[in-house]
């Protein structure tokens, strides 16, 4: 059976990100919105990755910032992972790191450590649609979002860059969620052979677009299709965060204790 892999972390995103789900028998024009995102969230066999970040940020007059990190996550469970980002240049944010640990059933954790203070702060839920790190990527995005945080429509199927993609609206399930994520909705292109997301609009409180997330490079590795390459623009002010992740590797058995507070307090 064929399994494909998306990381929002980094829509990541990073996702976030890396979420991913099987291809099932139900036969696919009959499938609705939440049964769409459902195989897109669905988790497949990886343990754990590491890899290399570069993320570039280009405001409205086009000056450039770069900026590198390392990532790893692991699986805690079926339903729940780890990501640990550490900055590793430049010299003003070297140092940095941020701690994401899902939970199924309650407010995932989310930590930023500061090394110029030398003290982790603890994200809120209300703070989930802040700016991570100056980029035009949320909190809330750098991360696997929770399937139940969203109302799920299906409009109608489209292409997107010559590849057929669902078309899959997602509304906020609550007005909390709506308050914390600063989105009164998403709507994203998946790719209807590996599931996975390739463009994404997102409209802020009043309705108006606000981002657009591209996703160009998709990569099959150790059986896990990852987005490598993903574009994210702020329309309203002309801002662009690119991420571009670097020597990927799968199942290399990372320690559970490099996702604790205590070790996102070591630094680098």
């Amino acid at each position: 059976m064929m399994r494909s892999k998306y990381w929002f972390g980094l829509s990541f995103v990073l996702a976030a990100a890396v979420v991913a789900g099987p291809i099932g028998a139900q036969p696919q024009d009959q499938l609705t919105g939440r049964q769409i995102m459902e195989k897109v969230l669905a988790s497949g066999d990886w343990k754990d990755m590491r890899g290399d970040l570069v993320m570039i940020l280009t405001n409205a007059r086009g000056q450039v910032r770069e900026r590198r990190l390392k990532f790893y996550s692991k699986k805690r469970s079926k339903d729940e992972t780890m990501m640990l980002m550490r900055f590793i240049a430049p010299a003003d944010v070297k140092g940095t790191g941020f701690l994401v640990i899902e939970h199924k059933d309650r407010d995932d954790d989310r930590y930023l450590y500061l090394p110029a203070l030398r003290r982790v702060n603890r994200i809120t839920a209300s703070g989930r649609g802040g700016n991570f790190m100056g980029s035009d990527f949320s909190y809330y995005d750098i991360g696997r979002p929770k399937l139940d945080d969203w109302v799920y429509k299906r409009l109608q199927d489209a292409q997107w860059e010559g590849k057929d993609c669902y078309v899959v609206e997602c509304d906020p399930a609550t007005e909390q969620i709506r308050k914390d994520t600063r989105y009164s909705k998403i709507i994203r292109w998946i790719r209807k052979d590996i599931f996975t997301t390739v463009y994404a609009e997102y409209y802020d409180k009043d309705g108006d677009k606000w981002k657009e997330l591209r996703v160009p490079e998709t990569k099959h590795i150790g059986g896990i299709w990852f987005a490598t390459h993903m574009i994210m623009k702020d329309v309203q002010i002309d801002h662009t965060s690119e991420m571009r992740f670097e020597n990927l590797e799968v199942n290399v058995g990372l320690p559970d204790r490099i996702f604790t507070v205590r070790y996102l307090q070591r630094g680098l």
